[in-house]
């Protein structure tokens, strides 16, 4: 029988083949007859790997920030891009953690930032893509990212949502002219594009097992409504975008990566597009 033990504060499993992990695991669990023991990492640091070997790694990175415009209604940022590394191989020695932070709504020129990357050692995630924008500068384009940012309802053209990172993410949704922002883009759909005046749902995020429930990470913050409904963010942590003059965007739940929701039409500060989650690391490993 493959047997596992304590030494000091972390759990050695003898399963040949598999990671060996010194630092106290976050929880243990069974699953058919296999155990499993799993590190939920939600801030920057490191992991120590005693034993070379087979993990399953979870990266989730921050989520864009949502945009607001003063002369129709803001997008929805882009989830963090997700990546699932299934019997993914770890190096002995410490693996460096990064938990990447969500973009923020800049407030003096309408814009929002993107998410920041995760990594677990060699493994890495690509931040949420930004909210799109009114500044004529950007040429009113949706920035790409894990997942794609949302179109802001431009007074200038028809704003298409950004691009999403192949295997990590999706594409934002398209805002209307002088209308409504389009949702971020999640990792498991694309963002809604706009309806009329109504902002476009955040698209809806994916789950995982890896801490032995089901947990869905990187949904799509949802556009603002331009004096109509407001797009609702996706599942998994996407922040809901706003409607009514000076209302701001719902940020993005942290540790899941989520966008942050669009603003509609105001003076910032008074309203302002809601921040992106930060992203988390999660890194699983068999022990019998």
């Amino acid at each position: 029988m493959t047997m596992s033990s304590f030494s000091g504060s972390g759990l050695i499993g003898t399963v040949p083949g598999h990671a060996v992990i010194s630092d106290t695991p976050t929880g243990t669990y069974t699953s058919g007859s296999a155990s499993y023991s799993y590190y939920t990492l939600t801030a920057s640091g490191s992991l120590n790997v005693t034993t070379a070997g087979l993990a399953d790694v979870l990266v989730v990175a921050g989520g864009g920030g949502g945009s607001t415009n003063t002369a129709s209604a803001g997008a929805g940022g882009g989830a963090g891009g997700m990546l699932v590394a299934s019997n993914a191989y770890l190096t002995a020695g410490s693996q460096t953690i990064v938990v990447g932070a969500g973009g923020t709504t800049q407030n003096n020129t309408f814009n929002s930032l993107p998410g920041s990357a995760s990594r677990c050692g060699p493994y890495y995630a690509v931040g949420g893509g930004a909210a799109g924008t009114r500044d004529t500068a950007a040429n009113y384009a949706a920035p790409s990212g894990g997942s794609g940012g949302g179109g802001n309802g431009s007074d200038s053209g028809t704003q298409a949502g950004g691009a999403g990172v192949s295997g990590q993410g999706n594409s934002g949704g398209t805002g209307k002219l002088n209308g409504a922002g389009g949702g971020g883009g999640g990792a498991g759909g694309a963002g809604s594009s706009t309806t009329n005046n109504a902002g476009g749902d955040g698209g809806p995020g994916l789950a995982n097992d890896f801490t032995g429930s089901s947990v869905t990470y990187a949904g799509g913050g949802g556009g603002a409504g331009n004096g109509s409904t407001a797009g609702a963010g996706g599942s998994g942590g996407g922040g809901a975008g706003a409607t009514g003059s000076s209302s701001s965007g719902t940020a993005g739940t942290a540790n899941t990566g989520g966008g942050g929701g669009g603003s509609e039409y105001s003076n910032a500060p008074l309203g302002s597009g809601g921040t992106g989650g930060s992203g988390i690391v999660v890194v699983r490993v068999r022990t019998a």
